[in-house]
């Protein structure tokens, strides 16, 4: 399952390279996606868990997910999405997707960070990609130039 994912993300780029020859932002963006998803299966124990893999209906991968904030905050990255297709064996081309966001409180600091995230049913899908899908109620801390960052964030939509 993970060969399956890891050779279709990693081979895409390269189909679509002539078509995005004019701007290659987008094939860049790929590239790095597929980079990010390989390195994360390849780390020995922190890897996706298999069963997790395996269950998912689509995964998004924004790479470079950067956030900054001072009082007033906000978020911004570029990323892909691929879903299953229909009949459960493979996964479909990858679609663009935009994390963009604000918030006010007490806050300082920035951080870029590599998005993995599962989406593990067709309704969580469909939600994602409404244009009112929002996440609230997050909470997080990173640290040191290339720290660790742990994040938990619970779900919602108007």
């Amino acid at each position: 399952m993970r060969r399956i994912l890891a050779t279709t993300l990693a081979l895409v780029p390269w189909a679509l390279a002539p078509l995005l020859a004019k701007d290659n932002e987008p094939a860049k963006r790929l590239v790095e996606a597929a980079a990010v998803f390989s390195e994360v299966m390849a780390a020995p124990d922190k890897g996706i868990p298999d069963e997790m893999l395996e269950h998912a209906h689509c995964i998004v991968i924004v790479p470079g997910l950067k956030t900054a904030a001072f009082v007033f905050g906000g978020k911004y990255g570029k990323g892909y999405l691929s879903c299953r297709n229909k009949s459960g064996a493979g996964w479909s081309a990858p679609g663009t997707v935009r994390i963009e966001g604000g918030s006010v409180g007490f806050q300082i600091g920035g951080s870029e960070t590599d998005l993995i995230m599962l989406v593990m049913n067709e309704r969580g899908a469909d939600k994602l990609l409404s244009s009112k899908f929002t996440l609230g109620a997050e909470g997080s801390v990173a640290a040191g130039p290339s720290g660790s960052r742990r994040s938990h964030a619970a779900a919602g939509s108007r």
